[in-house]
C-alpha cells in the first residue's frame, strides 16, 4: 500500500517539472527547440530511402567535355539526345533565362522542349516582374488553410519562347534552417497572384499527366497522383536525403551524353532533372545526408519518395501527443520516484525513456511519423530524477535530525531502521552587433579541375565537416555554404559573450585545419589553395526569410559586406586572416597591422591579421 504522505514531496515536484516541460513542448516554436530537427535527421537517417528507379539526374557539372564553358547550345543538344530516349518528363533545376534573343539556338532548344514534357525551374525574386508560364490550374476545395505558405512578388524565371512550348514551370528554390540545413522542399509557392509547384513535384504531376492539382483541409494536402500528401500550413514536403552512392548510380555526365548519344537510352520511362552540381554557381546545398548536395540531387530525392507515397511527415496533432506523453510519463516517473526502492526507480524511469525512443524510431521506420525522441524522454527522466532526489533529500535531512534527537537514546539497530522509516517518528528558476567571419579557398575550381563528381563531393565534404565543426566548437552560428565558401556569425542568434574575440579564436583554428587539409598528399598533388578569411564586428540586421518552416535566417549590413570584401584582400595582402577595425578596436587578442587598404565602398582603412600569423604570412606572400 502506497504511503501519500510520504511520497507526496517527490511526486509533487515532479508533477510540476513534468506539468512544465509538457506546457513547453507544446507551445514553443521550432526555433526555440534546436534539438528537435537534428533528432529529425537521424530517424530520417534510419528510414529505409524509397525506390528510385524511375527518376534520374544529368548533370551538367562545372565545364563541358571540351574544356570551354557550358553554352545554350549544349544544352539544346542535350534535351534533344534525352528527349530521344522518350523520358516520361524533364525537370530544369536551372533557370533558362539569360539571351531570350531569337536565334537558331534558342529555336532548337524550344523544339526539342516542345517534343517531352518539361518543366522549366524558376527561383523567386524579392522584386516585381512578369509571372512564370505557364500557370498551375488549380482546384482548392473550402477550409484551405495554408497561411505560412511561401510568397514572393517575382521570380527569376525562364524565356518566354521557352515557356510557350514547356508544359510546367516550378519553383526550384530551397530554404534552409537557422543552420542552414535543408530538410523541406517547398510543395507549393505563390508568386504575384498565382500558385506554382515545386520542381519534384510538378515533374511528378506531369508524369502522371495530371493537367490540374487539388488542394483542399486543414491540415491542407495536395493531390498529385494517388493519395493525397499533407502540406501543412506552409505548403512544404520534407524529404529523405539520399547521399553520394545513390547520386552516382542516378547519375549520368552531360558531357558524356553529348558524346555518346547511346548513353542517352538509360533515360527512357524516366522522371530526368537536369541541373548542375558546379559549387561556382551556388548549386551545393546543406543536408543531414552532406553539407555540398547538389541541389538537382535534392529534387530526384523528393520526386522519389512521392512516387513511392513515402515521405516523413510530422502529424499534425505531433505537439499534443508529445506534451500529453511528457506530461502522464512524467507524473508516472515521479510516483516511481518517490515510491520506489532507487535501483527499481531508477531502471522504470530510464525504460520509459526508452520505450519512448523506440516508440519514435518504430514509427518512423512504419508510418514515416517524426516525433520528438528527445523532449519528452529528457521530461521523463528529469521528473523521476526530481522525485527520487527529493525523497532523498527528504530522507537525508530526517536522518540528520533523527540521529542528532535520539541517537544517544536509543541503540544503533533501532535508529538504523527509524532512519530508514523516518515517518515512524511522524517527521514532518532586432538589431545586434554580430562578427561575421567568410572564409573562401583560393583558387579552387582550377585545383579541382578534372576530379570526378564523386571525388569531388568527397573532397568538399572532408572540408566542410571540418570547418563547419569548428566555427559551432567556438559558439559560431553557419550562415551559409556557398561553393567552396562559408558563411558564418558571432553573437547570433543568441548572446555570446567576447564574440569578437572567439571569432578570431575560430579564424585561427580553421587556418591551421586548412591548412593541414592542404599539406595532405593528396591535396598537394592537386595543389589545393589557401583558405583566405575575413573578419568584420558592426551592428547589423537579422531576420528569416520566409515562414517558419523555410527560413533562410541571415544578416544584412556593413560589417557583412566588409567582411566578404576583407576575405578577397588577402589575396592582394599575402595574407590568410584579414581583420577589420571595428573587430581589432573590441579585440583583446594580439592583433598586428597589415596596413592600410583601399576597400572598395568603403575607401581606405587600416586592416589587421592576428600577431600568431603575422611572420607566417609575411613569409609566404607574394612578392
Amino acid at each position: 500500500m502506497i504511503d501519500w504522505r510520504r511520497i507526496r514531496p517527490g511526486l509533487g515536484v515532479a508533477a510540476v517539472i513534468a506539468a512544465i516541460g509538457a506546457g513547453l513542448v507544446f507551445t514553443l516554436p521550432d526555433t526555440a527547440t534546436p534539438w528537435r530537427e537534428p533528432a529529425f535527421d537521424r530517424l530520417i537517417g534510419l528510414m529505409p530511402l524509397p525506390a528510385d528507379g524511375t527518376v534520374a539526374v544529368v548533370d551538367i557539372g562545372p565545364l563541358s567535355d571540351s574544356g570551354a564553358p557550358w553554352r545554350r547550345a549544349d544544352t539544346a543538344q542535350l534535351l534533344t539526345t534525352i528527349a530521344a530516349a522518350r523520358p516520361l518528363v524533364v525537370g530544369f533545376d536551372i533557370v533558362l533565362g539569360a539571351d531570350c534573343i531569337t536565334s537558331p539556338t534558342n529555336q532548337s532548344l524550344a523544339d526539342a522542349m516542345a517534343s517531352v514534357p518539361t518543366t522549366l525551374g524558376f527561383l523567386l525574386s524579392p522584386s516585381e516582374q512578369a509571372v512564370p508560364r505557364p500557370e498551375l490550374t488549380i482546384a482548392a476545395s473550402q477550409g484551405l488553410a495554408l497561411p505560412e505558405i511561401w510568397q514572393a512578388p517575382g521570380a527569376e524565371h525562364a524565356c518566354p519562347a521557352f515557356e510557350q512550348v514547356a508544359a510546367g514551370s516550378a519553383a526550384a528554390a530551397l530554404a534552409g534552417g537557422m543552420d542552414a540545413m535543408i530538410r523541406q522542399v517547398p510543395a507549393l509557392v505563390v508568386v504575384g497572384q498565382s500558385a506554382y509547384l515545386g520542381l519534384a513535384a510538378d515533374a511528378v504531376r506531369l508524369a502522371g499527366r495530371t493537367s490540374s492539382v487539388l488542394l483542399g483541409g486543414d491540415p491542407a494536402w495536395m493531390r498529385l497522383r494517388g493519395a493525397p500528401v499533407e502540406i501543412g500550413a506552409a505548403a512544404m514536403l520534407r524529404f529523405q536525403p539520399s547521399g553520394p552512392e545513390r547520386w552516382q548510380a542516378r547519375t549520368l555526365d552531360a558531357a558524356k551524353l553529348l558524346a555518346e548519344p547511346d548513353s542517352a537510352l538509360a533515360l527512357a520511362g524516366k522522371i530526368v532533372f537536369v541541373g548542375s552540381s558546379d559549387p561556382i554557381n551556388g548549386a551545393l546545398r546543406a543536408t543531414a545526408a552532406s553539407p555540398v548536395h547538389p541541389s538537382v540531387q535534392i529534387h530526384a530525392d523528393l520526386a522519389a519518395g512521392l512516387l513511392a507515397g513515402v515521405l516523413p511527415l510530422r502529424p499534425i496533432q505531433a505537439d499534443a501527443a508529445e506534451a500529453g506523453v511528457a506530461l502522464v510519463g512524467g507524473v508516472i516517473a515521479g510516483l516511481a520516484g518517490a515510491a520506489l526502492a532507487p535501483v527499481l526507480a531508477g531502471l522504470l524511469i530510464v525504460g520509459m525513456a526508452l520505450v519512448w525512443l523506440g516508440t519514435t524510431l518504430g514509427l518512423a521506420l512504419e508510418l514515416g511519423w517524426l516525433l520528438d525522441p528527445v523532449a519528452p524522454a529528457t521530461i521523463v527522466l528529469l521528473a523521476g530524477l526530481a522525485a527520487m532526489l527529493t525523497q532523498a533529500a527528504r530522507t537525508r535531512r530526517a536522518e540528520t535530525a533523527l540521529r542528532r534527537r535520539i541517537g544517544q537514546l536509543l541503540p544503533a539497530d533501532v535508529v538504523t531502521r527509524l532512519v530508514r522509516e523516518p515517518d515512524l517518528l511522524r517527521l514532518e528558476g532586432e538589431e545586434r552587433q554580430v562578427t561575421a567571419l567568410f572564409t573562401d579557398i583560393e583558387g579552387f575550381t582550377q585545383s579541382l579541375r578534372g576530379v570526378t563528381p564523386r571525388e569531388f563531393v568527397g573532397i568538399l565534404d572532408a572540408y566542410f565537416t571540418g570547418m563547419t565543426r569548428i566555427v559551432l566548437e567556438h559558439g559560431g552560428m553557419i550562415d551559409k555554404l556557398v561553393g567552396d565558401a562559408l558563411h558564418a556569425l558571432f553573437n547570433a542568434p543568441a548572446n555570446l559573450d567576447g564574440h569578437v574575440d572567439k571569432a578570431i579564436a575560430c579564424a585561427l583554428a580553421l587556418h591551421e585545419f586548412a591548412e593541414a587539409f592542404r599539406q595532405q598528399p593528396e591535396m598537394v598533388a592537386r595543389n589545393f589553395g589557401r583558405t583566405r578569411i575575413g573578419i568584420e564586428t558592426g551592428m547589423v540586421i537579422l531576420g528569416d526569410v520566409g515562414a517558419a518552416d523555410k527560413i533562410d535566417y541571415t544578416a544584412h549590413g556593413a560589417a557583412i559586406n566588409m567582411a566578404a570584401r576583407l576575405e578577397q584582400a588577402n589575396k592582394a595582402l599575402g595574407s590568410s586572416i584579414c581583420i577589420g577595425p571595428a573587430a581589432a578596436a573590441a579585440a583583446t587578442l594580439p592583433l598586428v597591422s597589415l596596413g592600410t587598404i583601399d576597400l572598395r565602398s568603403f575607401g581606405e582603412l587600416t586592416v589587421f591579421t592576428p600577431a600568431a600569423l603575422s611572420r607566417v604570412d609575411a613569409t609566404s606572400a607574394s612578392p
